[in-house]
């Protein structure tokens, strides 16, 4: 199995979000050399909970401080910049990286009214937008003052396009592109056997890729015992429900034992949620990932790990590296 991660650089309480960038770059160099397949960074905008606003720049930086892994974005959001400008940054990324970035996107808005606002955001002409992006990309003219503008700089590797996505609809527009296709499962799972339905049933090859191609991006916590992955895992718990169900811009809280109250109803919403991550050793989990790639026949899983404390993120990526022999394939 092909085991990548999808980094959000959460914020924890009491810290700075430039600290949580400096954990993040800290991490991708610790994948790098644990056997990760790939590094995709998020885009997220005046947030409190997530501190990376710009996957490009830290997809960059990450190529940089790395020499294997594959380094892309989960995703640009296609709403808030202009094609020319998306694809110029891409190739800038493959002359720096030649043979290493996923152009992951997607159409989510990143932020509330306020943020949308101020980004000038645009999500109706989305999927026109990534139609241009892919042409700019495709495009082995050298610029000139003729005819449309090209990329720069040319002749750089062509990035590996792929849609993020958690409905049937953000499926069938990868599936009619011949792109590949990413399930935010840790977003929400509730639409996965759709959203995968949708792809296959439409999938078109294409001159990106010549057959259907999945991932599921998950949320998985490995620790030393079943108890001490339990309690790893409160921190994510608590926040989603401070900032799913009360909506609320928070960090990530520290779990220190004390008591958290909770409604009946979202009792009962994060026991259903729990019932979709894969908590426990390292053996547990691993269980449960191969289980979930067989159920659904993906090609590759992506992990995503928020904790309090990132000692305890390091280790529980190290448990599954180890686990899945991830170093044994790139020896």
């Amino acid at each position: 199995m092909k085991l990548s991660i999808l980094d959000q650089s959460p914020v924890i309480a009491g810290q700075r979000g430039a600290e949580a960038i400096a954990q993040t770059m800290d991490l991708v160099q610790h994948a790098d050399a644990l056997g990760y397949h790939r590094y995709w960074f998020a885009e997220h905008h005046a947030s409190a909970s997530f501190a990376g606003a710009s996957p490009e720049i830290m997809m960059s930086n990450a190529a940089a401080r790395t020499s294997r892994i594959r380094v892309g974005s989960g995703g640009i959001l296609l709403g808030h910049a202009e094609p020319l400008r998306i694809a110029e940054s891409l190739r800038t990324l493959e002359a720096l990286a030649p043979g290493r970035v996923d152009a992951g996107f997607g159409r989510a808005p990143g932020g509330d009214q306020r943020v949308m606002k101020a980004l000038g955001e645009r999500p109706l002409d989305s999927w026109e937008r990534l139609d241009t992006v892919l042409a700019y990309l495709r495009d082995t003219r050298e610029p000139s003052n003729d005819g449309a503008p090209v990329a720069v700089p040319d002749g750089a590797h062509v990035p590996e396009p792929w849609i993020l996505g958690t409905s049937a609809e953000s499926a069938r527009q990868a599936a009619v592109r011949g792109l590949r296709y990413t399930f935010g499962s840790f977003i929400d799972p509730t639409n996965l056997v759709d959203a995968l339905t949708a792809y296959h049933a439409n999938f078109t090859p294409s001159v990106w890729c010549d057959r259907p191609y999945t991932m599921i991006a998950t949320v998985a916590f490995a620790a030393e015992t079943e108890a001490d992955a339990q309690r790893a895992a409160v921190s994510s718990e608590r926040w989603f429900v401070e900032s799913f169900l009360r909506g609320k811009n928070v960090r990530f809280p520290h779990v220190n034992g004390e008591s958290f109250d909770v409604s009946a109803m979202e009792r009962v919403i994060t026991g259903m949620r729990r019932s979709t991550v894969h908590i426990g050793t390292a053996s547990q989990v691993a269980g449960g990932l191969h289980e979930l790639q067989q159920r659904y026949a993906v090609d590759e899983i992506a992990l995503v790990t928020i904790t309090d404390d990132h000692a305890v993120r390091r280790a529980s990526y190290e448990l599954l590296a180890e686990e899945f022999s991830l170093a044994s394939s790139i020896a």
